[in-house]
C-alpha cells in the first residue's frame, strides 16, 4: 500500500472524528490534525507523481 493510501485513511478517519461544527477554528484539534494530513497528502501525492514521471523518462 502506498504511503498517500494510508494517509488517505487517516484523513478519513480525522474527518469522522469531525463534529462539523457552525465555526470551524483553528484552535481545534481535529481541524489541526486535519491541516496536517492534507499538507501531508499533498506532498506525497507531487512525490510520487514525479517519481512516475522518473521512471516514465528512464
Amino acid at each position: 500500500m502506498l504511503q498517500s493510501d494510508k494517509v488517505k485513511e487517516a484523513l478519513a478517519a480525522v474527518e469522522a472524528c469531525c463534529g462539523h461544527c457552525e465555526v470551524c477554528s483553528p484552535d481545534c484539534s481535529v481541524f489541526i490534525a486535519r491541516r496536517a494530513l492534507q499538507g501531508l497528502l499533498d506532498d506525497l501525492l507531487a512525490y510520487e507523481q514525479e517519481e512516475q514521471q522518473d521512471d516514465a523518462n528512464a
